[in-house]
């Protein structure tokens, strides 16, 4: 066989391989709270899966206990009994994914789960119960499924910090993030009401503009934004967020913020006093003469705000507020709580 062909036929191969190692599940361990609700439902049902979070991650409703993705054909199911004085829910995940950043979420320190053996993690206390299953491979119409479950025991009438006073499991309000590209723009002006605050707003719109940069959602708590600037160099700068309700954290690190060489090591970045970040709050008119730089993009993601996201124009809007530091410029300005 020709060289050349065998060494297409094996560029081809290790493709393939690498888009199958690479591809990751819709759902982690934190996103499972939000996949169901009982709120609206009937008084004799115990729960149904939350359609405010599955239709906008690309699932389709078969009934109140079964999501399924059209492209993908992974699934979602819930079963929720009565089992005395408690409520048993438990809901179970097919994905075509592979479960290696799902089983590093579930052994970080961060998640409070303990390992009870090699596909078992369970949350310390026994009341209620609080556990996370990796079951064997579903086939269904010849494709393979990896099996998660999600056990949750609790007693009836018990309410979480999350609850509501009129459902156990209020319907979410947040939009399912993970796996999603955006093109935003950002405003950053004094604000009219109060000459003490700086308003800022960011935009994230599906459609491309020309003024628009990228950020990526990369997973369910990395992100990363791309752009090219006047010398028509690609940067991409990187960091991490977390996404609950209606409020979105951003956080980023010197570190993996930075450029990065070929060999995809981080380059030095300057200190934030260096890059000058600190004057946008006494100056709201440089943020935008600063805009498609570093300190730009630093000054926008390393802050919280507030999201509102508009359905029929696809549109999501970060708000939030900065408190004008009056005295030492020397330090960063105070956040408003």
């Amino acid at each position: 066989m020709n060289r050349k062909i065998v060494k297409l036929f094996t560029l081809m191969l290790f493709a393939c391989c690498m888009g199958k190692s690479l591809s990751a599940q819709q759902f982690y361990p934190m996103h499972f709270i939000q996949l169901f609700t009982d709120e609206g439902v009937s008084e004799n049902d115990i729960a149904r899966l939350n359609r405010n979070y599955l239709v906008p991650a690309g699932f389709q409703e078969v009934s109140d206990t079964l999501f399924v993705h059209p492209q993908h054909k992974e699934r979602v199911l819930l079963s929720a009994r009565q089992l005395g004085d408690k409520n048993e829910l438990l809901l179970t995940y097919l994905t075509t994914g592979d479960l290696k950043v799902f089983r590093e979420r579930l052994a970080a320190k961060e998640g409070g789960f303990e390992k009870v053996d090699e596909n078992t993690y369970q949350l310390p206390f026994k009341n209620p119960i609080n556990k996370f299953m990796i079951g064997k491979d579903t086939v269904i119409d010849t494709k393979r499924f990896h099996t998660i479950k999600y056990l949750l025991i609790y007693d009836r009438g018990h309410r979480f910090h999350f609850s509501a006073d009129h459902c156990t499991f209020p319907a979410t309000e947040t939009y399912p993030l993970q796996h999603t590209t955006w093109y935003f723009t950002a405003n950053y002006e004094r604000a009219q009401s109060n000459s003490e605050y700086n308003d800022i707003s960011v935009i994230f719109s599906k459609e491309k503009t020309k003024s628009s940069n990228k950020i990526e959602f990369v997973d369910d708590i990395n992100f990363k934004i791309t752009y090219t600037d006047q010398k028509k160099k690609v940067h991409v700068y990187r960091g991490t967020y977390q996404n609950y309700k209606s409020d979105i954290f951003f956080r980023y690190d010197g570190g993996e913020w930075s450029d990065r060489d070929k060999t995809g090591r981080a380059l030095h970045v300057p200190d934030e006093r260096d890059m000058g970040t600190e004057s946008f709050f006494y100056d709201p008119k440089s943020f935008a003469q600063a805009e498609g730089t570093l300190r730009y993009f630093r000054f926008i993601f390393s802050k919280s705000y507030k999201s509102s996201y508009n359905t029929d124009l696809g549109l999501m809007e970060l708000s939030g507020r900065e408190i004008k530091e009056q005295q030492d410029r020397g330090s960063m300005p105070k956040r408003e709580n």
